[in-house]
């Protein structure tokens, strides 16, 4: 009699862990087959929802290439930021470089930053001593007491 203990693998994660095997990785926890399966079902489902939003627009019967196109591209717009362009850049750090800095006041020793910005500010209060304060109270019962 044959082993039934056999776990059947979706063809779906077979092709991600051949995916992670040709990038290298072969050492990896199994939930994240899991978790690479789950998020490229969302991906995959949310594109497909804009790409019939976009054909019902259109007044299409049926998603077609360029519907599915126009999703991704969408998609890819609004999870990448490129920044503003060169230009602008430059001449914003040559309006910054233009204005010189402070001169550096001479000054032997470590120059550090206010108190408040340090680190090295202590942010803790000590308790008194609490022999010292046994001892006190000892000290005036006696007092008391003679």
């Amino acid at each position: 009699m044959a082993a039934t203990n056999i776990k059947y693998i979706p063809k779906d994660a077979q092709v991600i862990m051949a995916i992670l095997k040709e990038l290298g990785v072969n050492d990896f926890d199994p939930r994240v087959i899991n978790q690479l399966l789950e998020f490229i079902y969302w991906h995959t489902t949310i594109t497909l929802d804009d790409a019939r939003v976009f054909a019902n627009h259109a007044k299409k019967k049926n998603i077609d290439a360029d519907d599915v196109k126009l999703a991704i591209q969408i998609h890819a717009e609004k999870m990448s930021f490129a920044g503003p362009p060169r230009d602008i850049l430059l001449e914003l750090a040559r309006s910054k470089n233009s204005t010189s800095l402070a001169p550096i006041k001479p000054q032997s020793g470590i120059r550090l930053p206010p108190d408040r910005y340090c680190l090295t500010q202590p942010n803790y209060k000590l308790k008194t001593n609490l022999l010292n304060s046994i001892k006190k109270v000892n000290d005036t019962l006696k007092i008391k007491s003679d």
